[in-house]
């Protein structure tokens, strides 16, 4: 299998177990060497099956080790029934080791266990199994991951990925690398990228083309670093703009390889430069010749329409600003006109004094209406009394 699986293999190679110093001693049909009696075997099924996980893991193993032509059969019932994960992980070593085609739904069952280590091992039986219809709980398992919140080494996907690998079909790989995009999983990156790069040349150009394109924003960066030597390799020209695309976003790292694709598709031999002013420059003037051949391209209803479209815009901001300098005039008239008109209290004063003239004239007049009317030329009456003053 691949380099990466040989790396996993030593973690999850099944020990012989050993029981815990504060446990029960093992019953002497655990403690013996590999049974050969059929009676043994059930025996040992039967321990396997037990509560005491320490006697389940040594029995599992006892059992994988056996050579009675029952033991696999058991070790598939061990590897999906046993309560004991250790126990489950010995059974599903052996038939790792040494199971046949017939152990492929046991292996398809424990994708779905919860042990980790587990599914790690029934997807490296998969893989060695090599039947294309384990494919779908492959992706199943990969799927599931988006769900998942363990930020753990995925083991399990690892294995995973390989063994989709080992199957050989390059049909899954969109799937597999959304599912693994969306999630949260780590250590996937060199797997999904060893995948991609057995599987991905077995497409044809034009969908490998569309495959890579899609990966450039991947989370994974070996994924992008595949992608994007691959699609230079491809010497595909509807590259360039995906790639182009890339370069504002891509890190320090892959900067440099999308730069070294874009010139290579595009047959641009001149000597690249390390000044990032230059770099800049360089960039600019790209954009500015695109934006040119992109504008001799339109019709001359499309020049006019885009023409039209910054001269309307800078009409709006004038108008705009406009409209802002008048409202701020009349805001500044409304304020001085409140600083010179008269106060409230200016106003109530002068409305209490108009009140009093105004009741003094009506005195005067009441006053003088008391008073008797006299003819012209007669002579005014006497009044007697106290002088008016």
């Amino acid at each position: 299998m691949a380099l990466l699986e040989l790396c996993l293999v030593p973690l999850l190679l099944a020990q012989e177990p050993g029981g815990d110093p504060g446990s029960t001693t093992p019953p002497a049909e655990a403690q013996s060497a590999p049974a050969d009696d059929p009676a043994d075997v059930a025996a040992l099924n039967t321990l396997c099956l037990g509560d005491d996980e320490a006697i389940a893991a040594r029995a599992a193993w006892l059992l994988g080790n056996a050579k009675d032509a029952r033991a696999m059969v058991l070790c598939g019932e061990v590897a999906v029934n046993s309560p004991h994960a250790e126990a489950r992980l010995q059974a599903m070593h052996a038939l790792l080791q040494r199971g046949g085609s017939l152990s492929m739904p046991t292996g398809i069952k424990g994708l779905e266990d919860p042990d980790r280590r587990v599914r790690t091992v029934a997807a490296q039986l998969l893989g060695k199994l090599k039947r294309p219809g384990a494919a779908i709980a492959l992706l199943a398992l990969i799927d599931n991951s988006r769900k998942s919140t363990d930020t753990e080494v995925a083991t399990d996907l690892q294995a995973a990925l390989l063994a989709l690998n080992d199957l050989g079909s390059p049909d899954p790989l969109m799937r597999v690398a959304t599912a693994i995009g969306d999630g949260v999983a780590t250590g996937t990156g060199q797997a999904l990228a060893f995948c991609f790069q057995n599987l991905s040349p077995k497409l044809d150009r034009k969908r490998e083309v569309t495959l890579l394109v899609s990966v450039l924003d991947h989370r994974e960066p070996l994924l992008r670093r595949y992608a994007i030597g691959r699609l230079a390799e491809l010497d595909d020209a509807t590259a360039v703009q995906a790639l182009e695309a890339r370069l504002a976003k891509e890190g320090n790292e892959l900067r440099p390889l999308v730069e070294v694709a874009i010139n290579q598709l595009r047959h641009d031999d001149r000597p690249k430069t390390t000044d990032e002013l230059q770099r800049a420059l360089a960039n600019l003037r790209t954009l500015g010749d695109r934006a040119s051949a992109w504008w001799h391209k339109r019709s001359k209803p499309e020049q006019w329409i885009a023409g039209s479209i910054p001269i309307a815009l800078m009409l709006a901001l004038l108008l705009v600003g406009t409209l802002r300098r008048r409202a701020a005039a009349h805001a500044a008239a409304a304020a001085a006109v409140a600083m010179v008109a008269p106060s409230e209290e200016y106003l109530d004063e002068m409305a209490a004094e108009a009140d009093a003239l105004a009741a003094e004239s009506e005195e005067l007049i009441d006053g003088a209406d008391e008073q008797e009317w006299v003819e012209p030329g007669a002579s005014r009456p006497q009044f007697h009394g106290a002088p008016r003053r």
